[in-house]
């Protein structure tokens, strides 16, 4: 078993198990001391799954709470059996320092629904205003422009359809937790066959030492990414972020409790408000069981029509001693690609609630 200091603490006895399957026995304890700073153990209070696991729509039954804070050690620990590097590992553990409270659901609240980007603080920013951050980094001897700046290593950051390890563990602890398409058996499975290999830009990047894994692991992801692009999700992250909005127009929370309190908290504050309106609200999206669908504008009813980010991936995969994109050795693979990009749900989606100002202003 790992040696843990963040693990020792977790209630959670499937989610200690797969981090010790991430670890794959050696544990990278330097991380310890930067997991107990504020910045990090702010992320324990906010949600993996932007907040749509508070409503009660059947889809939205996750199995427990997984953390922002443990999304990114998984992405830690992945990173570091992968590569041994320390700063790879560390640019890792920070790259979600700024998420706020319900996550992608407040660049919703943005409208900002393709490229979900609107709504993090800056890596930069955090950092450099952390004494103890920069400290530790200097005592670790890592760069602190290597640290902010991960888009220089393609096993941190890259861009779709490749795998990189934010979209790596986004797919297998979704399949995991939520979807539920996954057992840790399965997971480990996918993990034992995971290289580093070369794409065609020469570039390193996070693939499978056969086929038969590549296209096993796949089938969860095309899951994972349909799952995203149904109406009850994106009206989901909608109405969440509607809410948020409200909450702040209405002096119920700030833009910066979004940065600073517990989603749970944010909730409370929502619960105790004076103000009938954001409270309503709230509670219909927490008592939501069933969004409808349609190809008509609603009349009077809070709707959606909206595009959103597109996350499906296609693994480089080793084969008969080169390297190739999955597509382009999988029929079967071919065919679930083509049915992920031609879908579209219904034109609107939508939930008997009075379109109250801001909920109504055209999407």
């Amino acid at each position: 078993m790992v040696k843990k200091s963040y693990f020792k603490n977790h209630s959670n006895e499937e989610l200690k198990e797969y981090f010790n399957v991430l670890c794959n026995g050696d544990y990278p304890s330097f991380i310890d001391k930067y997991i107990n700073l504020d910045e990090l153990q702010r992320l324990k209070g906010v949600g993996q799954f932007c907040g749509v696991d508070y409503n009660s729509l059947a889809m939205h039954n996750t199995k427990y709470w997984y953390s922002r804070l443990d999304h990114s050690v998984a992405c830690a620990l992945i990173v570091w059996h992968l590569t041994n590097n320390k700063t790879q590992t560390l640019g890792a553990l920070f790259h979600d320092v700024g998420t706020p409270a319900f996550a992608h659901s407040i660049d919703y609240m943005y409208r900002d629904y393709v490229k979900q980007e609107s709504s993090e603080k800056s890596t930069d920013e955090i950092i450099k205003n952390s004494t103890l951050i920069k400290k530790f980094l200097k005592s670790d001897k890592v760069s602190y422009d290597d640290v902010i700046n991960i888009d220089r290593f393609p096993i941190v950051e890259s861009e779709r359809p490749k795998i990189c390890v934010d979209r790596l563990d986004g797919i297998l602890s979704t399949g995991l937790v939520w979807g539920k398409f996954w057992s840790l058996d399965d997971i480990k499975h996918i993990y034992k066959s995971l290289v580093i290999l070369k794409n065609s830009d020469n570039q390193d990047e996070i693939g499978f030492d056969n086929l038969s894994t590549g296209e096993y692991f796949y089938k969860g992801a095309y899951k994972y990414s349909m799952l995203l692009q149904l109406n009850e999700d994106k009206l989901s992250m909608q109405l969440t972020g509607d809410v948020m909005k409200m909450a702040i127009d209405y002096q119920v929370i700030t833009i910066d409790d979004l940065y600073q309190l517990s989603e749970r908290d944010i909730i409370q504050r929502i619960k105790d408000s004076d103000n009938e309106m954001v409270r309503y609200v709230w509670s219909k999206f927490e008592n939501l069981t069933k969004v409808e669908k349609t190809n008509l504008k609603p009349v009077d009813k809070y709707y959606i029509s909206i595009d959103c980010k597109k996350r499906n991936v296609n693994p480089l995969i080793k084969f008969n001693g080169s390297n190739y994109r999955l597509t382009d050795i999988s029929v079967k693979t071919q065919k679930l690609n083509n049915i992920y990009h031609n879908f579209k749900d219904t034109e609107y989606a939508y939930i008997d609630l009075e379109p109250i100002k801001i909920l109504k202003k055209e999407r």
